[in-house]
């Protein structure tokens, strides 16, 4: 492994350029990011609610189930919330007028409750991809194509997990080079 010095990271790569990243990035989560879920809720849901619909369809599909405690976690760690309060949020998000979210006990365990999307959360999570679309439409109307599908490779070969060979070895798969008008 590389030694870290006070100017490079592990990697070799220059702190400087990764304090780019970091001024770069910190925006995108506060100005896109919230702004997109502000979007995504569309005045009828909180974040936190949105998050716990967003989570069930793409761990176990708008017909499976989700061990509560999951979503627990998950809460906890992104949104600093308690366990009362995720009661709350799915307690809203089960009575009407939402109805989105039913719960149960998990037949595997007594001790456990599950909790699946009803067909009303799953035709508000098309809602939300739809809203989300609209957002991103108007927010990347400036990006050509070829840019935003090299955008998209270059964050998923920097937030996947790695890909890792018969031998153990990391490997990193090669990302092509930037579109013309991207290329400093």
């Amino acid at each position: 492994m590389a030694k870290t010095t006070k100017n490079t990271s592990r990697k070799g790569l220059p702190r400087p350029l990764l304090g780019e990243m970091l001024s770069f990035f910190f925006p995108i989560h506060y100005r896109v990011g919230m702004e997109l879920e502000t979007r995504m809720c569309q005045g009828r849901i909180s974040r936190q609610q949105a998050a716990i619909i967003w989570m069930i369809e793409s761990e176990v599909g708008g017909n499976g189930w989700m061990r509560r405690r999951i979503i627990e976690q998950h809460l906890k760690s992104w949104f600093e919330t308690s366990n009362s309060h995720v009661s709350q949020l799915l307690r809203d998000l089960a009575k009407p007028p939402l109805s989105m979210v039913v719960q149960m006990e998990n037949p595997a365990s007594g001790r456990e409750k599950v909790v699946a999307l009803t067909p009303e959360g799953r035709a508000f999570f098309k809602t939300m991809i739809d809203a989300g679309l609209d957002f991103f439409t108007t927010q990347f109307e400036h990006v050509g194509e070829d840019e935003m599908r090299w955008g998209i490779n270059y964050l998923a070969l920097a937030f996947r997990p790695p890909e890792i060979d018969d031998k153990g070895r990391r490997q990193t798969p090669r990302l092509d080079p930037p579109p013309p008008r991207i290329r400093k």
